[in-house]
């Protein structure tokens, strides 16, 4: 677990880095708040038997395998938070989305498992 965070630690700060950008991860407390005020969309990037096993209330499937940068669902007006176990992939699949010119995309910091350990609530 130790080496999933350090990873993602330094995936961050490559980001940031290279772009110029703000933090590109958001806690679980302000996906919840924005989700409460309906200001996001969630994406969860796990693979498909992942998220039919447990998922945050309302996020689509997307995973990560079978990414399309030309068929990613983006909604005007609300943020996009992606979501997976620990981060990693979510962090890499925003760095993919602002490559192609996103904007307003965010990975959950510490992935579902941030998300459980701050207790709130998952789908299964």
């Amino acid at each position: 677990m130790e080496t999933v965070t350090n990873e993602t630690g330094k995936r961050i700060s490559q980001i940031q880095s290279l772009r110029g950008l703000p933090d590109p991860t958001v806690p679980p407390e302000t996906l919840r708040a924005w989700l409460d005020d309906e200001a996001a969309l969630q994406i969860d990037v796990r693979e498909a038997h992942e998220f039919e096993n447990e998922r945050i209330a309302g996020a689509f499937l997307v995973s990560m395998s079978h990414f399309d940068v030309a068929t990613f669902p983006h909604v005007p007006g609300l943020k996009t938070v992606l979501v997976c176990e620990h981060g990693a992939r979510s962090l890499a699949m925003v760095e993919r989305l602002l490559d192609a010119g996103f904007t307003g995309i965010y990975a959950l910091a510490g992935g579902l498992a941030a998300w459980r350990a701050a207790g709130f609530e998952v789908d299964e």
